[in-house]
């Protein structure tokens, strides 16, 4: 499974090995805490902090021509703004396990580009 277009990934900060470890190094800091917003939104059932919180979400991974974890946030985004959280737990655990995949490709890359160095 592909989580993320490299080339893609590459042309979207300019073919920039820095500026993409940067990038990658904010988002793994940053991104468990916008899951863990997301998440806590789902149980608490609140559709307007779900919005805002997928879309926060959404806006990062997009950085990263990561599709499979841009759809997931988008859906709950969509939930959220739509006022129906039928299936939220569900696209929640989706989420989850495209996000951690993101996570692992994201550091994988950061390895990658820090030993060409």
């Amino acid at each position: 499974m592909v989580v993320i277009d490299r080339e893609q990934l590459m042309e979207r900060v300019g073919n920039s090995c820095e500026l993409l470890i940067e990038l990658i190094e904010l988002f793994l800091e940053l991104g468990p805490s916008m899951f863990k917003d997301i998440k806590e939104s789902v149980e608490k059932n609140s559709a307007d902090s779900l919005q805002k919180s997928a879309h926060t979400l959404k806006g990062s991974v997009g950085n990263f021509a990561a599709e499979d974890t841009f759809e997931a946030s988008l859906r709950l985004e969509t939930m959220g703004r739509n006022k129906d959280l039928t299936g939220a737990s569900e696209a929640l655990i989706i989420l989850e396990n495209s996000l951690n995949r993101l996570f692992d490709e994201l550091s994988a890359i950061k390895n990658d580009l820090s030993a060409t160095k």
